[in-house]
């Protein structure tokens, strides 16, 4: 059982106080075909090993990946509003932002594609129990999500419908409620609260502030979309955190290398800024200059 220690702890010289965890994230095969399979998320079945401290972290794929998303031997860096996937071994990082997301909803608009959200639905229940969770007593929170969405490109018109039931195991663990890969309250600071969205966004961070300050230890989401009778793809996604510990973390962990290049994923552009990764060359904690 692992003791609950101040996140304030004093740490090693040259380095900080945080948070270290492994993450299994998995489910079955998604079940469905056509454009709707083609429209839902890619599955993702990887295992991390992570680390989190000063508002910042990082995620290292040992096993597994997404497609054409990251793989093992990539790792990941983040904090509350951005997420960077690096590729060691071709030394390029793909930069992922609010901005980014708002900039392809633009580009869409600006060909003609229209998309709206409607018939939203939040609910969140609290589950009787407890389950022991990488050595923490956790509470047990069930979350429904539902909406349409309708898709309009000049004659073309189309009505998606989607629902999602999410149940959290949660914990109050010190040093890593800020932690957004983490996140039991919502997801107000994630690129999906942007345009079309925010509304969405707001309802589920207000439903699930039952939560409060909490960590998602475990997870288990069963999603349904759906085009029509006959047409629908359902996806399962599990997660669970293990082997929590307090560590001290050097700080150029949670720093991009120098001298590599900005990529892009499939079917998407590079963001065009003069040096994308900037933000992410600099020491966690700082505003000083970047580390060379």
């Amino acid at each position: 059982m692992l003791r609950a220690q101040n996140p304030q702890r004093t740490a090693a010289v040259g380095k900080i106080p945080g948070v270290s965890y492994t993450i299994r994230v998995g489910g079955p095969p998604r079940v469905g075909s056509g454009l709707i399979a083609a429209l839902a998320a890619p599955p993702a079945h990887y295992v991390a090993n992570a680390v989190y401290a000063d508002g910042r972290g990082r995620l290292d794929i040992i096993e597994g990946g997404v497609e054409s998303v990251f793989a093992t031997g990539d790792y990941v860096l983040f904090d509350s509003t951005d997420l960077v996937i690096v590729h060691p071994s071709t030394h390029e990082f793909v930069p992922l932002s609010h901005e980014a997301s708002g900039g392809k909803m633009s580009e869409m608009q600006a060909m003609g594609l229209t998309l709206k959200i409607g018939d939203l639905k939040v609910t969140i229940d609290s589950i009787p129990g407890s389950d022991s969770v990488a050595g923490r007593a956790t509470r047990h929170f069930r979350m429904t999500t539902a909406f349409t969405m309708s898709i309009a490109a000049g004659l073309l018109q189309q009505r998606l419908a989607t629902e999602s039931i999410t149940d959290y195991w949660v914990a109050t663990v010190p040093g890593l409620p800020g932690n957004p890969l983490l996140r039991a309250n919502g997801f107000s600071d994630t690129p999906v609260a942007t345009g079309m969205f925010k509304e969405l966004s707001e309802r589920v961070d207000s439903a699930a502030a039952l939560m409060g300050p909490t960590v998602a230890l475990r997870t288990s989401t069963s999603s349904r979309l759906m085009q029509g009778p006959g047409s629908i793809v359902q996806m399962q996604q599990t997660s669970e955190v293990s082997d929590l510990k307090n560590v001290d973390i050097d700080p150029s962990l949670l720093m991009l290398p120098a001298g590599y290049a900005e990529a892009a994923l499939p079917g998407m552009s590079v963001t065009g800024r003069v040096d994308a990764g900037a933000k992410w060359r600099i020491v966690p904690g700082t505003t000083g200059r970047p580390r060379r």
